[in-house]
């Protein structure tokens, strides 16, 4: 379980507090800002659905159902309810469905960005500050989280997202490719939840027989983690 990761490592009951606020607050935020991509992109192509029902908000509770939540403690990245979208009020059906389909792992891509810029030149604030209370170590641990887990959590919304399968974005897309109702589209609504679980079975199955190449969200995490030390390491030298 990827929270019950986070809190193995080392550090006291303050450290832990800060991890898990941290962890969810970048994670809600994160998804957030997904489904908010997807409402505001699909407005500018002229469908205002979104905004009629609400979703135009902030409040977690606007967006949030419990599958989400509970897939975003088990592997660190989760989902919203989807945003309402009408594509019969698209001004051109073709360029708002690739537009709207790419809006949130493009968001989630930019959001990964900006918090790696800002770990790579914050590097020395966490690393070469000597603590002098619990207020510090909290708030220390708790940005180092935000940033950390923030580009984890949005690189692997990117990743998810972009799977061809229902109802993902990376069907959408694909699928707006081919003519309407076409094979692979009645394939994919017929079967793509069932895939996406075997998937995600696959993942936890692969951790326990020791196969990690069957888990391919645990072994891009793992990237993610060389690569956030890679970042920190070169902003220790500037």
């Amino acid at each position: 379980m990827f929270i019950i990761r986070l809190l193995s490592g080392p550090g006291n009951f303050i450290d832990k507090l800060a991890v898990i606020l941290g962890f969810l607050l970048i994670g809600v935020f994160s998804i957030i800002i997904h489904e908010l991509s997807h409402g505001y992109v699909a407005f500018l192509n002229g469908d205002m659905t979104a905004k009629i029902a609400g979703r135009f908000s902030w409040n977690p509770k606007v967006h949030f159902e419990i599958k989400g939540i509970i897939l975003l403690l088990l592997v660190g990245f989760g989902w919203a309810k989807p945003v309402p979208i009408n594509t019969m009020n698209f001004k051109n059906y073709k360029k708002g469905m690739l537009t709207v389909s790419l809006a949130g792992v493009t968001a989630n891509f930019l959001l990964a960005t900006i918090l790696a810029l800002v770990l790579f030149l914050s590097a020395k604030i966490f690393y070469l500050t000597s603590i002098n209370n619990v207020f510090q170590q909290f708030f220390l641990v708790f940005l180092y989280t935000l940033l950390t887990v923030g580009i984890k959590i949005n690189l692997m919304l990117v990743l998810f997202n972009i799977l061809p399968v229902y109802p993902l974005d990376g069907y959408n897309v694909l699928n707006t490719l081919f003519p309407r109702n076409n094979l692979f589209q009645q394939f994919m609504i017929k079967y793509g939840m069932i895939i996406l679980l075997i998937i995600i079975g696959l993942g936890f199955l692969g951790r326990i027989i020791g196969v990690p190449w069957l888990d391919i969200f645990g072994s891009f995490s793992d990237l993610l983690t060389d690569m956030i030390e890679k970042i920190v390491t070169e902003g220790l030298k500037i």
